[in-house]
């Protein structure tokens, strides 16, 4: 399955019979069977039955504090659900099955919500907000990890690694090592899987490195960080890198893909992709990388077909691009307005992307035509009650 920012590409219906999923406790939400083996998170423990009709679901961080919650139907348009509070401008958005964690700058801490897949209402995970220990303030990104590891950049830099709680959604006990050394200011993070059993690579983006440095390192079985030798990897001077996706080129669907990062260069109006070689999590630049984008380009997201699509903040617009199995990227048409909107992004697999308008108080929605990754406004923005400034899409 392709990796993407936020959420899942899976949409099915649940008829199954419950069970734990590893690392949870007795009181934890569970997982349940979908069609040919398919897992996926639903109700608490102790219900008699998997919910039939779960919701595909989309979730908005605001300035305020609240959180916006949307059921999205098959065509792709939001239907309002009750709002919840949490943490003001939260600009990192972590999804851990049907467990949605969100960075509280303010305190440096997570807040995780439970969200029921029948209703869309959260509830919160027992225990939060779960600080994070450090006293320099943060967290700047929050990624969860396999085996339910979760890691938090810091901008002292450092990046903190826990392992998963009693509940999905909590935290457990520091990981070996933690704090890991981490460049200036680390923000935001990806994943990449080995192709040596039991390990993985982690990917941090590091705004305050003069080279725009990507941080690389290895994580063992036990979660530790170990990073590499000639970490960080430039991209351009000055160029802040923010966003990281661990992204493929697939040749055919349900093929194994070849990995690529993909790195957005904000002050520079350029993507950086890197081919990630899978036994060592070494970075190669792509021929001719980085890639021309508009300006303050942003949050990243792919599809399945090789499409990527890269929000471009201080233009407002939107832009395609079709991923080479060399990891070139190709401009597809011209870039999409998107009113004011300088916010984050979520990726629909029925060819929807929502967009931000933090000024505005809006979502837009994008339709992303299959065949070319050609993007056009789906109509007007959906105008909300709070500014949004992050989106999560939650599948079940």
């Amino acid at each position: 399955m392709r990796r993407h920012a936020l959420g899942s590409p899976s949409l099915f219906v649940l008829l199954a019979a419950c069970f734990l999923l590893p690392g949870c406790g007795t009181s934890s939400h569970v997982a349940c069977l979908g069609p040919s083996g398919t897992s996926c998170s639903c109700g608490p423990s102790g219900s008699s039955a998997c919910p039939i009709d779960a919701l595909q679901l989309l979730y908005a961080t605001t300035s305020s504090n609240q959180i916006l919650g949307f059921s999205i139907s098959s065509s792709g348009a939001l239907t309002a659900l009750p709002s919840s509070t949490g943490p003001a401008s939260s600009e990192s958005v972590a999804v851990n099955g049907n467990a949605v964690m969100f960075t509280d700058t303010a305190s440096n801490s997570v807040d995780s919500v439970f969200a029921n897949l029948v209703t869309g209402a959260l509830t919160s995970v027992q225990g939060s907000p779960f600080s994070l220990g450090t006293p320099d303030g943060g967290p700047t990104g929050i990624a969860v990890g396999p085996n339910f590891f979760f890691y938090a950049t810091e901008p002292n830099g450092t990046i903190v690694g826990f392992g998963g709680g009693a509940e999905l959604g909590s935290l457990g006990s520091a990981l070996p090592g933690s704090p890991y050394a981490a460049g200036v200011a680390p923000s935001q993070m990806a994943f990449a899987a080995s192709g040596n059993s039991g390990s993985s690579f982690l990917y941090a983006s590091d705004p305050g490195d003069s080279n725009g440095g990507i941080l690389a390192y290895s994580v063992d079985s036990t979660g530790s960080l170990t990073q590499f030798q000639n970490s960080p990897f430039p991209t351009l001077p000055g160029a802040n890198p923010s966003f990281v996706l661990s992204g493929s080129y697939t040749a055919a669907l349900g093929s194994p893909g070849t990995p690529f990062l993909l790195v957005s260069l904000t002050n520079a109006a350029k993507v950086a992709v890197f081919a990630i070689d899978s036994n060592t999590g070494a970075l190669t630049p792509a021929p001719g990388s980085p890639f021309s984008a508009g300006n303050g380009p942003g949050t990243i997201l792919e599809d399945d077909l090789n499409h990527v699509f890269v929000m471009n903040a201080a233009d407002h617009t939107v832009s395609a691009f079709n991923l080479g199995s060399n990891g070139i990227l190709t401009a597809i048409g011209s870039a999409v307005p998107v009113g004011s909107a300088s916010g984050g992004m979520a990726y629909y697999p029925a060819n929807r992307l929502y967009v931000a308008d933090t000024t505005s108080s809006a979502i837009w929605t994008l339709n992303v035509d299959p065949a070319t990754g050609q993007l056009s406004q789906a109509g007007p923005p959906l105008m909300v009650p709070s500014p949004p400034v992050q989106l999560a899409h939650l599948a079940p």
